[in-house]
């Protein structure tokens, strides 16, 4: 018999990129730490790139089609252990996993699982629950939070759930605080201003406009110019919107929109402040882990995960959802107060080492493999 294999699962596409590269690496990592080679590593995507790699094949969750030659994979590669990311239930998947001869099925859960349900809804989504056969043994979440969303949305048992917390690479993402000048000369920002960073997404739910209206209150309202926003992230047209609540405002001189760009590291290196001013549904943000590790004092929305991230009043603040009076109330303490700001940035630091390391990401995750074996 063939030794124990591990089946890797990522129900998009192969060499997606982004935050699922991440991911990608930290499963595999985890799977070495754990004892698996990688003869002994296998891996599914919705659809592949990788052409006559005996270790890669495409399968669909929920198509049918593809689980055939899934089901031949387990069974002549002695494939006791799947990890699957976002994999839900019912899915069909499962069941062709487990009659192939999968002994423990893990699902990483990258998003929120559900609504929160009370009461005789929350009562009928435990029955459901109990009654569905082929579901995952075990749901990793990101954050307390989002295991709410099964645990309190779906019905699935505390004991079946665990938290991993996303780990952030501490040897890319570091403060270097005799380097404060990159930020400042990429964008030709004037030496008495301390920048504000934002990195992500600029779909409105993200906040990008309660920042702008934070600005606009910081630089119109009360005269406070000792201060720069660079907002990353912004493509093709994302940024009109904003840049229209800008015009005619002392604040427009104060705002760049950087765009994608690939110094994101250095950036956050060269700034003063990060800032995550998110309205709706936020579970638990790279960029806040990103900006933690490099010593930003942070200030987000009081929001399901991202409120995790940091510890208020330790090395940053927390925000009511949309509030920009406080936010710019809060980045004026921290631009105004060196002395609290350093101390909120060491604290950052410190926290991320501590709680949000890729290592220890991977650590867990191995932890997690060898105890489901």
């Amino acid at each position: 018999m063939n030794k124990k294999s591990i089946l890797i699962m990522i129900h998009c596409a192969e060499n997606t990129g982004y935050a699922i590269a991440s991911l990608e690496y930290v499963f595999l990592a985890a799977a070495k730490q754990a004892g698996f080679s990688d003869e002994q590593i296998f891996w599914s995507y919705q659809t592949t790139i990788t052409k006559n790699d005996p270790n890669i094949i495409e399968c669909d969750y929920r198509d049918k089609k593809s689980h055939d030659t899934l089901a031949k994979l387990i069974e002549n590669n002695n494939i006791v252990i799947a990890l699957a990311f976002d994999l839900g239930f019912p899915c069909p998947v499962i069941a062709t996993l487990k009659r192939a001869g999968i002994k423990r099925i893990i699902s990483y859960w990258g998003a929120s699982m559900s609504s929160i349900n009370s009461g005789l809804k929350l009562k009928i989504k435990k029955i459901e629950c109990l009654l569905t056969t082929n579901k995952p043994d075990i749901f990793i979440f990101e954050s307390e939070s989002m295991r709410n969303t099964a645990t309190h949305g779906r019905g699935v048992k505390e004991s079946a759930t665990d938290i991993i917390y996303l780990g952030v690479d501490t040897h890319k993402f570091f403060p270097n605080y005799d380097q404060e000048s990159y930020t400042r000369n990429a964008f030709n920002i004037p030496v008495n201003r301390k920048i504000v960073f934002y990195s992500g997404h600029m779909e409105e739910r993200k906040g990008v406009r309660v920042i702008m209206q934070a600005a606009i209150h910081l630089v119109d309202g009360l005269n406070f110019s000792d201060v720069h926003f660079v907002i990353c992230g912004n493509k093709n047209n994302e940024a009109d919107s904003y840049e229209k609540l800008l015009e005619n405002k002392q604040a427009r001189d104060h705002v760049t929109f950087a765009g994608y760009r690939s110094d994101i590291p250095e950036l956050m290196r060269g700034s003063h402040v990060g800032v995550i001013a998110s309205t709706g549904w936020d579970s638990f943000t790279m960029s806040s882990i990103e900006m933690m590790a490099s010593g930003l004092p942070l200030i987000v929305s009081n929001l399901q995960g991202l409120s995790e991230t940091l510890e208020h009043g330790k090395n940053g603040f927390l925000i009511p959802p949309g509030d920009h009076q406080d936010l710019a109330q809060k980045i004026s303490t921290l631009v105004s107060q060196s002395e609290q700001a350093n101390a909120f940035s060491l604290a950052s630091r410190s926290r991320a080492e501590k709680l949000f390391s890729i290592d220890n990401q991977i650590d867990k995750f191995s932890v997690l493999i060898s105890n489901n074996m």
